[in-house]
């Protein structure tokens, strides 16, 4: 983790959106020390906080964890040439808690996509006490086979835990019959922020997480895509 390079990614969107630390502390809610703190190295947003500055400066919490820019790739059999593939790597962050005095430090993780036509950028946040997921961005990647086109799509994360499988959110469904449309037009309007996440496995990082897409094309037949998601622990227990 390099908290002096968040500090200054933070200090330069501050500095390009004309606020004062303390402007920008009264829209986050915090005081104006916690702001010279993170703009000083000494310490980063927790989790909440990241949340709320990626909206009040418009990137993603990705961009702030790394302290820079991504660079995003989408490339599309036969229509798109030379667009960016999101390139996600969540490192090592030690979050001091601000929001309602809680000393207790988070734990990140990234999430990986185990299905070869998809990619996700997605976290996981952890300590002794709570959990949170976030995932940013679902991608149909496969470049083999022609990406399909749906009327309606329904996405699930949900987490098996043994012979059960547990619904944590759902976005979309099949009811809600739409236009014609790539796959990829419908994930672009998905993310999930799940705060306070209760897991029902014995890991500090939730490993036995899923998303299922279901999408319905004009011919009315169902296609379903299980994509189960890995967890690069690089820094948990």
């Amino acid at each position: 983790m390099n908290q002096e390079k968040i500090g200054k990614f933070i200090y330069d969107l501050r500095k390009k959106y004309n606020l004062t630390q303390a402007e920008l502390a009264s829209r986050l809610h915090v005081t104006a020390q916690a702001v010279s703190k993170w703009e000083n190295g000494r310490g980063v947003p927790d989790i909440e906080l990241l949340k709320r500055l990626s909206e009040e400066f418009d990137v993603s919490i990705s961009e702030l964890i790394e302290g820079e820019k991504d660079v995003k790739k989408n490339n599309k059999l036969g229509l798109i040439i030379g667009i960016i593939l999101i390139v996600l790597v969540i490192v090592i962050l030690i979050v001091v808690f601000i929001v309602r005095g809680n000393d207790g430090t988070f734990n990140f993780s990234s999430l990986i996509c185990d299905n070869d036509s998809f990619s996700i950028s997605g976290v996981i946040a952890y300590n002794d006490s709570k959990k949170s997921v976030y995932i940013s961005n679902i991608d149909y990647c496969n470049e083999t086979v022609e990406e399909p086109k749906a009327v309606a799509v329904e996405c699930t994360l949900y987490e098996i835990v043994g012979d059960k499988e547990i619904e944590i959110a759902k976005y979309g469904s099949l009811d809600d019959v739409c236009k014609n449309s790539y796959i990829s037009e419908y994930l672009a309007n998905i993310e999930f922020n799940i705060d306070d996440y209760t897991c029902g496995c014995t890991t500090n990082t939730c490993n036995n997480l899923h998303i299922r897409i279901r999408a319905l094309n004009d011919a009315s037949e169902v296609i379903t895509y299980e994509i189960p998601l890995s967890v690069d622990n690089m820094c948990g227990n």
